[in-house]
Order: structure tokens, then C-alpha cells, then sequence
């Protein structure tokens, strides 16, 4: 009998040692739920990170920064102008044989401006289709040749993917454009007509316009000019032209072809000997400054040079072209150094591998700098 007390008072010190163990497993449990209301209040006070965007495996830019930073995180196919922007450089790769080389990766390529490394924030592979902006000079210096130039404009719009698009211009003492940018399978189904010839070689209105074209446009771009290079009577001026191109994302590869055969043939038509050696002179100017002018708006804008001795040159010079479309790489990057009043500011691109050349835009101006926006 004297073990019924003691059986009860392990009983009831066991109920009081669950009971104690229940209220502290409830004290710690409200603690918790406690602390993460807390938690949360102070999360919500704060501004939350956007995410990163990327567009496929191709975009590995940072996390967005916000508007007051002034800075906008940037798709693939994305054109905006802002103080603080992201600064895109098409790029091509070849080695010493003049071979392209694809399947780069974003670690492999340096940017430099005014001398100072940038972290690469945007790369983009090169299968994407571009556009072409064809420009055909068919002024009176070319007269004879209409032909070849069309054989050789045609040869062009062959070698382009059906996906990528074109938009076809030609100009003598007017611009006149044969079609905007439209698929190049659409243009294949059709035939560009050239417009009766007009007096005159405006060059430079012909350059100036297609830029203003070409910066509506997004997304990979290039403008294609073949002439002979001498200008006559536009309105627009050399160094307009020349000054437009650091605020351009367009690559322009020039083809120059030699009209200075013909130019006896076509002074004899001016029967004022006065006349004809105004002419001549004014021609002659135009011939000395052709072949600098048309290296520098590529050379500037990471374009090619080709010249052409004779129209059946030309077709190489195409072909040469748009197998380098395809294989270019367009890097981007947020520069370190803070824009200031409107300056231009120099551009060098490297690889890490010994015996690469990059070919690449060289410069920009800082009030216009290009960023990427809209679509594809």
C-alpha cells in the first residue's frame, strides 16, 4: 500500500513536466512567428532588387539597376539614350590568315576606354540576323556600268540569309530608296527597279540620310556603300557625315570600284572649255579625298574597306562581307569613368588569345551614347 503514493506522485510530476515542456515549445514557437513578422515588416520598408533579365543563355548583363541611377537593364534587342548607359561594340575576330573566329566566350574578350579596363556586362553570340541598308551609287560616272551594278547588287542580296533584312538605296543627283528594310526573302520575290538617272552625285546627303535611317532601327546593323566616292553637289558636308559616326551602332563596309577611266569621256560632253576645266578641277578634288573618306567611315565604325579596280570585283568584295556579318560578336559595358559634357572617348577591344585581331568601333561620344532597346 505504501507504494500507491508515490506511483501517484511520479504521475503528477510527469503531467507537470509535460505541461512546462508544451508552454515552452509555445513560447519558443511564438518567438519565431514573431520574429518573422518582424522580418518581414523591415523587408517590406526596403526597396526589393529587380531581377536579372537575360535573354536566352546569350545576355549575362548584372541585375537592373534602378531610374534614379540612371541606368536601365537591357535586352538583347533593346535603343536607349541615357547619361549612364550601356555602351555596345560589335566585334570581329580573325586570325592572321584573315579567318573568322566564332564560338568566343564572353571571358575571352577585354574592353578598354581611354586606356581603363570595363567589366564586360553584355554579350551576345552571333547567330541573330541583322540588317543591310545596300547602297548603290548610280550617278553619271557609272552610267556605263548600270548593269554590273545590278548583277553585282544581286549577287549581294543571294548571299544574305533569308531572315535577315535589307533595305535598298540608290542615289545620283537624288536619293531614292527602292525599298525599306523588308526580309530578304520578301525581296527576292520581287526586282528593285533603279529610277531613271538625275545629274548630280549627292554622296554625302546619301550618307547622312542612311545613318538617320539606319539609328531608327535596332538590333544588329550594317550599312553597305558602294560607290566611286566622289561627291558633287550635296547639301550635307564631308565632316557632317564623319562627325555622325561616333553616335552610331552601325558597322559600314565601303566599296569603292574606279570610274577616272571614264572622266575624259565624260568631260568631252561639255563644249565650254571654261566650263570643262571647272569641272575637271572640281572632279579631281573629289577623286584625291575619295579613297580617305571611304577608309574612314569604316575604319571608324569597325567596317571594311574593299576597292575595286573594275566592276567583276565587286562580287568578291560582297561575298567578303556577308560572310563577316555572320560572324560578329556585340559586347557591352557600363563605363566606370561618369560622362561629362559632350566628349569622344577611344574604344580598344582585345582577346586573351596570342594571334587574334579584333576589329571593333574605336571611339564614341559621350552625350550620345548607344545603349540597346526595342525589338528585333
Amino acid at each position: 500500500m505504501g507504494e500507491v503514493p508515490r506511483y501517484n506522485m511520479n504521475r503528477a510530476i510527469a503531467k507537470e513536466m509535460s505541461e512546462n515542456m508544451t508552454v515552452r515549445l509555445l513560447e519558443t514557437f511564438f518567438a519565431a512567428l514573431i520574429s518573422l513578422i518582424w522580418a518581414a515588416l523591415l523587408c517590406a520598408q526596403q526597396p526589393l532588387k529587380p531581377p536579372v533579365l537575360r535573354t536566352g543563355a546569350t545576355y549575362q548583363g548584372e541585375s537592373q539597376k534602378s531610374k534614379n541611377n540612371g541606368s536601365y537593364d537591357v535586352d538583347e534587342d533593346s535603343v536607349v539614350r541615357v547619361s549612364t548607359s550601356l555602351i555596345t561594340v560589335p566585334a570581329v575576330v580573325m586570325d592572321r590568315n584573315g579567318r573568322y573566329i566564332a564560338n568566343l566566350r564572353k571571358e575571352d574578350f577585354h574592353i578598354y576606354e581611354d586606356g581603363v579596363e570595363q567589366s564586360v556586362a553584355y554579350f551576345a553570340s552571333v547567330e541573330r540576323p541583322f540588317t543591310v541598308a545596300l547602297m548603290l551609287d548610280v550617278s553619271g560616272s557609272t552610267q556605263s556600268q548600270l548593269s554590273q551594278i545590278r548583277e553585282a547588287a544581286n549577287t549581294f542580296v543571294s548571299r544574305l540569309r533569308t531572315n535577315d533584312r535589307m533595305m535598298a538605296i540608290t542615289f545620283d543627283g537624288q536619293i531614292h530608296v527602292l525599298t525599306e528594310a523588308e526580309d530578304v526573302s520578301v525581296i527576292r520575290r520581287s526586282k528593285l527597279h533603279i529610277p531613271a538617272v538625275t545629274d548630280g552625285t549627292v554622296l554625302y546627303d546619301a550618307v547622312d540620310f542612311t545613318l538617320k535611317r539606319m539609328a531608327q532601327i535596332s538590333g544588329r546593323k550594317a550599312i553597305v556603300l558602294m560607290t566611286d566616292g566622289v561627291d558633287q553637289n550635296s547639301a550635307a558636308t564631308l565632316k557632317k557625315t564623319m562627325d555622325g559616326l561616333a553616335e552610331q551602332d552601325v558597322l559600314i563596309y565601303t566599296v569603292q570600284y574606279n570610274t577616272l577611266p571614264q572622266l575624259p569621256q565624260r568631260l568631252s560632253q561639255i563644249k565650254n572649255e571654261k566650263a570643262r576645266r571647272k569641272v575637271q578641277e572640281r572632279l579631281m578634288k573629289g577623286y584625291a579625298t575619295s579613297e580617305p573618306y571611304l577608309r574612314t567611315l569604316a575604319e571608324k565604325t569597325g567596317g571594311r574597306f574593299y576597292k575595286a579596280n573594275d566592276l567583276s570585283d565587286v562580287g568578291p568584295a560582297f561575298e567578303a562581307i556577308t560572310s563577316e556579318l555572320g560572324v560578329q560578336y556585340s559586347l557591352g559595358y557600363y563605363p566606370k569613368q561618369k560622362s561629362g559634357s559632350r566628349a569622344e572617348r577611344g574604344i580598344k577591344v582585345r582577346v586573351r588569345y596570342p594571334n587574334l585581331a579584333v576589329r571593333a568601333r574605336d571611339s564614341y561620344t559621350t552625350s550620345l551614347a548607344i545603349a540597346r532597346g526595342g525589338g528585333n
